[in-house]
């Protein structure tokens, strides 16, 4: 349906020829009218569009004979105010915009085609299409998705095109698209040839236009020049929209496009179907384009239809600067983060920021004054549907905590900002420490540094350059490798394995307490040594290079009395950067198992260095444990689910004198306070991936939704058989079909918290919250994990990988591992592991040494190696941890309280126990 008429000028139109109605039974908004639609083609600037309603073509109809009516109401001068108006509305936008009737048409096997008419074309004429590809007549106004026993999409395209149709394959690599289908079935390539290369055939739709990277997935496969693909095809793409507006992130994965979010632009000489068939049947393929668009629409998209989220934020230009400011401040406390200012609506349009440049000098100068330290803003201008936006993108360059000029200290909390409280405070003051606060070398507490040996301090990248400064008995600044000699370029070569990731520092030391040993080697007949040094929350803070032995302390010869050298063998060649005398002996490993480790090497209080003892080898490494989860006085222990599926909380207090605690079992959420919620609630990390949706359509295709950790953003579905064998994606699709049912034997358990699969540079974590749901968090970067997370591995100071045997694989694997490399992931199946002993790393490095993803055996999984908690508690091991409250509130634990639920109702409840 059209009331326009031919320009005569040739420009590029937007075109989307994929849009449903709520004519199609699976549309996601029923409530919704055809202005609605219209509209929304209008503010999307769409200048043809096409009604594409599954097997009828009934929307587009409804449509039609709603104008019929308006206007027969109009010329027997029955209509009301409203309906003229409504009617006028139609008239502008069919003025305006380019309706052309369809349908979306499911062919045997299930592969979808789209076709096109003209708007003269008679409903009666698109139906007996229908009729004649094998749609039932009872079915040509229901919209259904699913038709049997139809025309096999070959025979379609034919049927389609003599009607009069353009005929384009819908979806073409995506779900019931047409090179999927014959991907999915097994079939031969004649059959994909003839899917994709018919003469009948139009143009290809895809998804994914610029990031499937797929062999026949690809639309730059289709260009003509591949063997036996030689007909060049015109490759578009369509919105499939199934709402009227996308999909707020999260919700409805498998239709999340709305109207225009995905269109193609043709160069015509008129706006009609006429001159758009006539391009399709000729040789301008420059004469088609497909805009990618930018990240950051999709971005303002996302905050403007769903919701803000803890490092977005959507502000408008009539908000206070000062609040906005407090925004910037809470997401320097956060790491940083993104607020666009602008995209609010206002009466259905965007609002928009009218002097762009008067409101970034004036936000400039209130985040100048309020906040301390000064934040980094990059702000941009962008252009979003007819109005400039500001994207403030936040920066934190300094380590937290960042304060308004007030003395206020603002964090995001879910999706407000709000002064922090006592406990974030501390957390924020322990992250700081953490990552980079005052070393203990500074002030000579802790540490009593060796008095030969070079350390690295600093390292700068200048001019493609490296420049570094080295201590040396004294501080020498921007020494580069070139001006380096002897122990300093032995310094510098190892630093730059371990930061360039040749070489992994975890996996190499022998620790005693905080002190460790990386490597001992000789030089001229002497040992030296390369010693590191952890700090109180076990992140490595000094690495001293080339340490002689008359330069060592108390301490560092107690972590040495059994590692020196006597007589040995040298490895053939020095060490790179080293001297010509200068040889390596063997790699030195700690041999002692994890658990074996814990007792051998306690935290050492405080400038109390640790003894070194002789380690039981013999003895089995154990996983698998729980323990109890302390703040101030109140503890949690674990969260299980009744019968009935409620959430039940295994809780505790500290007694106020003593060093007893009174225990509260099975206790309902609704008698527990906001504030020991809070204290159960655990943010998400920032590291890792999330198997956010995991289903097999009715197509039998397996498609997994996944949530990148690091940003909080969705992926769209993935269908199994595009997940690259070995990647983290992989991994996690895997492993998720394994914790359907979490085996909670094989986590170590803190509280609510818990960690499984531990691997040299990541694990996975697990998370139960207060509904008693689990949430799998798979490949976290240990080095990226903070509070929380990072308390939780600090339970076990034993924590390590449990590697297979490199080599030649000496430990058998066990039934568990077995199955593992046996899981089929849908239709197709995913990689079980590498294959020809090669196989890609979780940080995406390759590897060749025979290990398969997740390439370490699971400790619980050996014999012998599960320790039952139940005996534990029965032998009294189970005790709560001796923690340091530093700042941390304190729970109220009134001396009447009996463990019964009357009182237990009173005081659990009661808001100030946490404080």
């Amino acid at each position: 349906m059209t009331l326009s008429s031919p320009t005569g000028q040739t420009r590029w139109l937007r075109i989307d020829l994929h849009i449903h109605t709520p004519a199609s039974e699976d549309y996601a908004e029923q409530g919704v009218t055809f202005l609605d639609i219209l509209h929304e083609a209008e503010r999307r600037g769409l200048e043809i569009i096409a009604f594409t309603d599954h097997n009828t073509v009934a929307g587009y109809e409804r449509m039609q004979r709603e104008v019929e009516f308006l206007e027969q109401l109009a010329q027997t001068r029955r209509s009301t105010p409203a309906d003229h108006q409504e009617l006028e509305e139609y008239y502008r936008l069919l003025r305006k915009i380019t309706v052309l009737p369809g349908f979306e048409f499911t062919s045997h096997y299930g592969a979808h085609v789209l076709a096109i008419f003209p708007p003269a074309t008679p409903i009666s004429l698109i139906e007996a299409t229908l009729l004649q590809l094998g749609v039932p007549a009872d079915k040509l106004k229901a919209g259904s998705t699913s038709v049997p026993d139809t025309e096999h999409v070959t025979n379609a395209y034919e049927i389609m095109a003599k009607a009069g149709a353009l005929v384009i394959a819908a979806h073409a690599n995506g779900p019931g698209g047409v090179i999927t289908e014959t991907l999915r079935m097994g079939t031969s390539g004649q059959a994909r040839i003839a899917a994709t290369q018919s003469l009948h055939l139009s143009a290809l739709e895809f998804v994914n236009f610029y990031t499937d990277h797929g062999t026949f997935t690809n639309p730059a496969f289709y260009n003509g020049r591949t063997e036996h693909y030689e007909r060049p095809m015109f490759c578009i793409q369509g919105s499939d929209a199934h709402r009227v507006r996308r999909a707020p992130s999260g919700t409805d994965a498998a239709h999340k496009h709305g109207i225009g979010d995905r269109y193609f632009e043709a160069l015509l000489a008129e706006q009609s179907f006429a001159a758009l068939k006539g391009l399709f049947r000729s040789q301008d393929f420059d004469h088609v384009r497909v805009p990618k668009r930018d990240q950051k629409q999709w971005e303002i998209d996302q905050l403007r239809f769903g919701q803000a989220t803890e490092r977005q934020v959507l502000r408008s230009e009539s908000d206070p600067t000062e609040h906005i400011a407090r925004d910037v401040a809470a997401l320097c406390n956060m790491g940083g983060g993104t607020i666009i200012v602008g995209a609010v609506d206002n009466g259905g349009v965007v609002q928009g920021v009218s002097r762009p440049d008067q409101f970034a000098a004036q936000l400039r100068a209130v985040v100048e004054q309020e906040i301390e330290p000064a934040p980094n803003l990059t702000l941009e201008l962008m252009r979003y549907e007819g109005r400039h936006v500001i994207r403030v993108e936040v920066g934190a360059p300094h380590l937290p905590p960042y304060v308004s000029r007030n003395g206020v200290l603002y964090v995001r909390r879910g999706t407000q900002t709000v002064p922090a409280t006592r406990g974030e405070i501390v957390q924020l003051a322990r992250r700081a420490l953490a990552e980079g606060g005052t070393s203990p070398l500074d002030n000579g507490q802790d540490l009593e540094l060796p008095r030969s040996g070079v350390e690295i301090v600093d390292a700068q990248r200048r001019n493609g350059e490296w420049l570094y400064e080295i201590r040396d008995l004294r501080t020498t600044p921007g020494v580069s490798r070139e001006r380096a000699q002897g122990l300093w370029q032995y310094a510098i070569a190892r630093h730059e394995d371990l930061r360039d990731g040749r070489v992994d520092l975890y996996s190499h030391v022998t620790w005693a307490g905080r002190l460790g040993l990386l490597r001992a080697y000789q030089q001229g007949g002497r040992t030296k040594f390369d010693l590191v040094h952890r700090d109180a929350n076990g992140v490595i803070d000094h690495i001293f290079y080339g340490v002689s032995d008359w330069g060592l302390g108390e301490a560092w010869n107690m972590l040495l009395a059994g590692v020196r050298p006597g007589e040995h063998e040298t490895t053939a060649g020095a060490r790179r950067g080293g001297d010509e005398n200068d040889q390596s002996l063997p790699e030195l490993k700690d041999e002692r198992s994890p658990t074996v480790e814990r007792g051998l090497y306690p935290r050492p209080t405080r400038g109390e260095p640790a003894p070194v003892v002789t380690p039981l080898l013999n003895e089995e490494p154990a996983f698998g444990d729980r323990r109890w989860r302390w703040r101030g006085r109140g503890g949690v222990w674990r969260i299980s689910r009744a019968a009935n599926g409620a959430p039940r909380f295994h809780v505790a207090m500290k007694h106020s004198e003593g060093d007893g605690f009174q225990e509260y079992k099975d206790v309902p959420r609704e008698k527990l306070s906001d504030v020991w919620l809070r204290f159960i609630r655990v943010p998400r990390p920032r590291t890792g991936i999330e198997v956010v949706a995991d289903t097999v359509g009715d197509d039998g295709v397996r498609r997994i939704t996944f949530r990148d950790l690091r940003h909080g953003e969705l992926s769209a579905p993935w269908r199994a058989e595009e997940l690259k064998e070995g990647s983290v994606r992989e991994y996690a699709a895997r492993m998720h079909m394994v914790d359907a049912q979490l085996d909670e034997s094989g986590v170590r358990w803190w509280g609510n918290l818990g960690y499984m699969r531990p691997m040299r540079s990541q694990v996975d974590l697990v998370y139960r919250d207060d509904d008693g749901v689990d949430h799998i968090y798979y490949a976290a970067r240990r080095e990226d994990l903070r509070d929380d997370w990072a308390e939780l591995l600090a339970q076990w100071p034993d924590e390590g990988a449990s590697k297979l045997d490199e080599g030649t694989g000496s430990r058998p694997a066990t039934a568990t591992a077995q199955v593992l490399g046996r899981v089929a992931v849908g239709a197709g199946g995913v990689g079980s592991g590498a294959k020809n002993g090669s196989t890609t790393r979780l940080d995406g490095r390759s590897s060749n040494r025979g290990e398969s993803m997740p390439g370490y055996v699971r400790p619980w999984s050996r014999p012998g190696s599960r320790r039952a908690v139940g005996q534990e508690r029965a032998a009294g091991v189970l005790q709560p941890q001796r923690q340091e409250d530093e700042g941390l509130p304190v729970l109220k634990h009134p001396a009447a309280l009996q463990p019964d639920n009357q009182s237990l109702s009173q005081h659990l409840g009661d808001p100030d126990l946490l404080k």
